[in-house]
C-alpha cells in the first residue's frame, strides 16, 4: 500500500515557513519554499524575499570556498531585482573562481565612482595583473579599456627587464600613467631597475607601493632584502613559492643558502629548541662560528639536553656556565625552588672565579634575582638573599624596601627596624624610605621620631599629604601620652602644634582631645561645645561615639564621667550603611596604629551593631567589606554575626562560610577543626566553579596555613641537626637532601601515598602519632649509612598540632 501524499501547504503556511527560514538564516530552505509559493501566486514581496534568500545563500557558499556557485546565486538575486549594480563581492567571487570571460564583461561596465573606491582599485589591479598572461580576460574587455591599452607596454617592459635591457624597460614604464591599473607594478619594476646601483633609492621606491595592492607583499619582501635583513617567518617564509623564487634570485642565493633556509624553516616549525640547535650546528660554516656559538649557548636554556651536542662542536662548558643554564631552564619551566638552588651553587663558584667575574655587584645581582624567585614560595630564602645582596652592594634602595616588607610579614619587627635604620642612614632624605620609617615609628609610638621624619619630608615636599597626616597624628599621639601621664600642660603644647596642621578644623580626633583637655581643666561648657563640633566632623552616629570612646580611654580615663558631656546614641538607633563603613575604616586605622581598647570601646555598641547588620540595604559587597574589616581588627563576635547575616542573605556565597570558620578559629588556622576544614574545601570547589577568585584565594590561603601549622619544625627541636647524623658522608647527605626535596614537591595526597603507601586508611587511623612519625623518618633515612636513635628523635619531636597558631619566624 503506497503511503499517502501529505496535503499541500496552504499559502499562509508557505509564507510563514519562508519567513521563519529567512529569519533563522536557513537560506536554502527559504529558496525552496519561496519557489513553491511563487508557482502558486506571483507577489512582489515574495520575489523580494527570494532575492534576499539568494544573496544570503551566495554569501554562505562563498564562505565555504565555492566561489563559482556563489557568483551564480548572486546573478539569480540580481535577476529578481532589475537595476541592481554589480557589487564588489560578486566581482571578487568571479576573480577567485577564475571566470575570466564574465569578469572581463563586468569590468567593462563598472562606474567611475566604483573604480575610484579602494575595493574597485584592488579588483581592477588584480585583473590587470592576471590579464598579462590571460588572453580570455583581455578578449572579454572593451578594446578601449586601460588594461587592454597598457598591457602591451607592461609585457614589453617585463621582457626587457628579464633580458637586462634596462633602458628599454625604463622607457616603457615612463609611458604608464599614475592612474593606470598597472601603477603599483610600474613602481615595483622601477625599484628593481635601480636596486643594484642604488639600494636606498630602490627601497624608497618600493615603499611607495600601496600596502593593500596585489604587489604589496612582494614589494615589502624585496624592500626587506635590500635592507640586508635576514628573511624571517613573517616575511620570506610566508611568500608564495614563485615570489620567494624572485627574492632568492635577487639575493643571489645558491644551493647552500637555499638548503640552509629550508633547514632552518623546518627546525623552526618543529617542537622545542633542539632541532634549531642541530640545524645551526649543521650550517655553522655558512652562519659563522661566533654567531652560531652565541645562538646555541643562548638556546641551551630551552633545551639543556642538547649540551652534549654543543660541547662536541665548541668544547666543554665551564661549571659556571652549566649552573647558569640549569638555573635559567628551571625558571623557564617555573620550578623556582630548583632555580634558586642552582643560582646559589653559581654564586659559590663565582667566589673562586677569575678576576672580573667575582666582583661583589655581580654576586649581589644574582642574590636579588634569587630573592625575587623565592619571594612567594620560599620567603625565608628571599630574606636571606636580600640580606646578602645588601652586604655586598649596600646602595640598592628597592632591595631595602623589599627586605623590610618581608620581615614585617614574618613579624620580625626587630630585624625590620634594624634594616629600616640602615636605609634611613643611607637615604636620609628619600621620601620612599622616610614614609615607611614614619609608619614604623608611629606603630612603636615613637612620636618624636615620626615628627622629625615628617619635618624632613615636608622640607623636601611641602605639600606631601602623607607627611602632614603622620605629623598631625604624631602630635595627637604624644598628647594622649602626656594626658595619660597627667601632664596637661605638655599635652596642650602638642595639641597647639597639631592645630597649626589643621586650621580648617577637619580632624575629629583633634577636637575630641581638645574637649578632653577642657574636661580635665573642669571647663565643661567648652568641652561640650568642642565635642559637639567633633561629633559633626566625625559624621555622627556609631562611628563618632566609638572614636570618642577610644580617645577617652586612650587618655587613661573611664567612659562614665565624660559620657554625660557627649551626645549619646538612642536606644533604638540603627547604624546605616555609611555609619558601618566609617566604623570599619576606624577599626582598620586603630589596628594599624597599634591602638588598644577597641574591643572595650565596642562593647556598648555590639547589640546595636548586630541589629544593624540585619538591615535590607546591605549588599553582598557591603557584607564582604564589613567581614574583612571585623576580621582584620580581630572582632570575632561581630564577624560571626556579620558572616551569619551575609550567609542568610546570599546563601551560595563561599566567602561568608570562610568568614564564619575564620571567626570560629579566631583567625588561627592551626585551630581549624576537621568538620570546618571539610566545609572550606567544599566551598573552595564552589568558588572555583563560580569563578569567584577572591573567595577562592582567601579559602586556599587559610587551608595552606592550616597545613603548615601541622608540619613539625625540625630546626627548632634539633638546631644542631638530627642525632646520629654527625658522621653522615657527603654522598649520603646529598641523597637525603634530594629525598626531602622530592617529597616537598608532592601534593598532600601524593605525599601521604609516598610515605604510607603500604598502609590502608583504616590502618593509618589506628597508628599513634609516634608510630606515624617513625614511618616518615624510616622513609627519609632508609638505606642511608647512618645510625639513627629514633627513640631520642621522637621524644623531642613536635607532633602535629603542637605549637599551632605561631607565625613563621625567620631562621638564622
Amino acid at each position: 500500500m503506497k503511503p499517502k501524499t501529505p496535503p499541500p501547504k496552504s499559502l499562509s503556511e508557505l509564507k510563514a515557513a519562508a519567513q521563519n527560514a529567512l529569519q533563522s538564516g536557513y537560506f536554502k530552505d527559504a529558496i525552496g519554499t519561496l519557489k513553491d509559493l511563487l508557482k502558486r501566486e506571483r507577489r512582489p514581496e515574495a520575489e523580494a524575499q527570494l532575492a534576499e534568500a539568494y544573496l544570503g545563500r551566495a554569501r554562505e557558499v562563498a564562505g565555504k570556498g565555492m566561489f563559482q556557485e556563489a557568483a551564480i546565486l548572486w546573478e539569480n538575486h540580481a535577476g529578481l531585482r532589475p537595476g541592481t549594480p554589480l557589487s564588489g563581492e560578486y566581482l571578487t567571487w568571479l576573480l577567485k573562481a577564475g571566470t575570466m570571460k564574465k569578469l572581463g564583461q563586468a569590468l567593462g561596465t563598472l562606474s567611475e565612482e566604483f573604480l575610484r573606491s579602494p575595493l574597485g582599485r584592488r579588483l581592477v589591479e588584480a585583473a590587470a595583473l592576471l590579464a598579462l598572461e590571460n588572453d580570455k580576460l583581455v578578449d572579454a574587455l572593451p578594446g578601449e579599456h586601460a588594461i587592454v591599452r597598457q598591457r602591451p607596454l607592461l609585457r614589453k617592459a617585463l621582457a626587457a627587464y628579464a633580458e637586462r635591457r634596462d633602458a628599454e624597460a625604463e622607457e616603457c614604464l615612463q609611458q604608464i600613467s599614475s592612474r593606470s591599473p598597472y601603477r603599483n607594478l610600474r613602481t615595483l619594476l622601477k625599484g628593481l631597475l635601480v636596486a643594484e646601483r642604488n639600494p636606498a633609492e630602490a627601497s624608497e621606491l618600493l615603499g611607495r607601493v600601496d600596502t593593500d595592492s596585489a604587489c604589496g607583499d612582494l614589494a615589502a619582501a624585496l624592500r626587506e632584502q635590500l635592507g640586508g635583513a635576514v628573511p624571517d617567518a613573517d616575511g620570506y617564509f610566508k611568500l608564495p613559492p614563485k615570489l620567494r623564487a624572485v627574492v632568492d634570485s635577487l639575493k643571489g642565493y645558491g644551493k647552500k643558502e637555499l638548503a640552509l633556509l629550508q633547514d632552518i624553516q623546518k627546525a623552526a616549525q618543529a617542537k622545542g629548541m633542539r632541532p634549531l640547535i642541530e640545524a645551526v650546528l649543521r650550517h655553522r660554516s655558512e652562519l659563522g662560528e661566533w654567531a652560531s656559538r652565541r645562538f646555541c649557548l643562548a638556546a641551551l636554556v630551552y633545551a639543556p639536553e642538547a649540551i652534549p651536542l654543543y660541547e662536541r662542536a665548541f668544547g666543554k662548558l665551564t661549571p659556571l656556565e652549566q649552573y647558569r643554564i640549569k638555573a635559567l631552564h628551571s625558571e623557564e619551566i617555573r620550578d623556582f625552588p630548583l632555580a634558586s638552588r642552582y643560582w646559589q651553587e653559581y654564586t659559590i663558584l663565582l667566589k673562586n672565579a677569575p678576576a672580573g667575574r667575582n666582583e661583589p655587584l655581580t654576586q649581589a645581582l644574582i642574590f636579588r634575582h634569587v630573592a625575587h624567585l623565592a619571594e612567594k614560595e620560599l620567603p625565608e630564602l628571599s630574606i636571606e638573599c636580600l640580606e646578602k645582596s645588601l652586604e655586598l652592594d649596600p646602595d640598592d634602595k628597592p632591595s631595602y624596601l623589599r627586605l623590610i616588607g618581608l620581615l614585617e610579614q614574618f613579624d620580625d619587627a626587630k630585624a625590620a627596624l634594624s634594616w629600616l635604620d640602615r636605609a634611613v642612614k643611607r637615604y636620609p632624605r628619600d621620601p620612599e624610605v622616610l614614609l615607611p620609617a614614619m609608619r614604623a615609628a608611629q606603630r612603636r609610638k615613637a612620636f618624636k621620631k615620626v615628627a622629625n621624619y615628617a619635618k624632613t619630608l615636608l622640607e623636601i615636599d611641602p605639600i606631601n599629604s602623607d607627611a602632614r597626616r603622620l605629623l598631625l597624628e604624631a602630635h595627637l599621639g604624644h598628647a594622649r601620652k602626656q594626658m595619660k601621664s597627667k601632664r596637661p600642660d605638655l599635652a596642650e603644647q602638642e595639641l597647639a602644634a597639631a592645630r597649626k596642621l589643621d586650621l580648617q578644623r577637619r580632624s575629629a580626633a583633634l577636637l575630641w582631645l581638645e574637649g578632653l583637655l577642657a574636661y580635665w581643666q573642669a571647663d565643661n561648657e567648652l568641652c561640650r561645645s568642642l565635642w559637639r563640633e567633633a561629633w559633626t566632623a566625625a559624621g555622627g552616629g556609631a562611628a563618632a561615639w566609638f572614636q570618642w570612646a577610644m580617645e577617652v580611654m586612650g587618655a587613661g580615663l573611664p567612659l562614665k564621667g565624660p559620657g554625660r558631656l557627649v551626645e549619646d546614641l538612642d536606644k533604638n538607633h540603627l547604624a546605616g550603611k555609611s555609619e558601618l563603613m566609617a566604623l570599619i575604616k576606624l577599626l582598620g586605622q586603630y589596628q594599624s596604629e597599634g591602638r588598644q581598647n577597641a574591643s572595650l570601646a565596642l562593647k556598648k555598641l555590639v547589640p546595636m551593631l548586630k541589629r544593624s547588620l540585619k538591615q535590607a540595604d546591605l549588599s553582598e559587597e557591603d557584607f564582604f567589606g564589613l567581614c574583612q574589616g571585623f576580621a582584620g581588627a580581630g572582632q570575632y563576635e561581630l564577624l560571626t554575626e556579620c558572616a551569619k547575616q551575609g550567609g542568610r542573605r546570599y546563601r551560595y556565597a563561599p566567602a561568608f562560610v570562610y568568614f564564619q570558620v575564620y571567626a570560629n578559629c579566631r583567625g588561627d588556622a592551626g585551630m581549624l577543626m576537621p568538620v570546618d576544614q571539610f566545609r572550606l574545601q567544599m566551598n573552595l570547589d564552589e568558588a572555583h566553579h563560580a569563578g569567584d577568585r577572591r573567595s577562592a584565594a582567601l579559602i586556599d590561603q587559610f587551608l595552606r596555613k592550616h597545613e603548615e601549622s601541622l608540619q613539625p619544625d625540625f630546626h627548632d627541636v634539633f638546631p644542631d641537626g638530627f642525632p646520629g647524623l654527625d658522621n653522615l658522608d657527603e654522598e649520603a647527605a646529598e641523597e637525603l637532601a634530594e629525598r626531602m626535596e622530592e617529597i616537598d614537591r608532592l601534593s598532600p595526597e601524593e605525599r601521604a601515598k609516598e610515605l604510607f603507601g603500604e598502609f590502608s586508611p583504616e590502618q593509618l587511623k589506628n597508628l599513634s602519632e609516634q608510630d606515624a612519625m617513625g614511618l616518615i623518618l624510616k622513609k627519609l633515612f632508609g638505606g642511608l649509612n647512618v645510625d639513627l636513635d629514633l627513640g631520642k628523635i621522637l621524644d623531642g619531636l613536635p607532633l602535629p598540632g603542637a605549637g599551632r597558631g605561631k607565625k613563621p619566624k625567620k631562621k638564622s
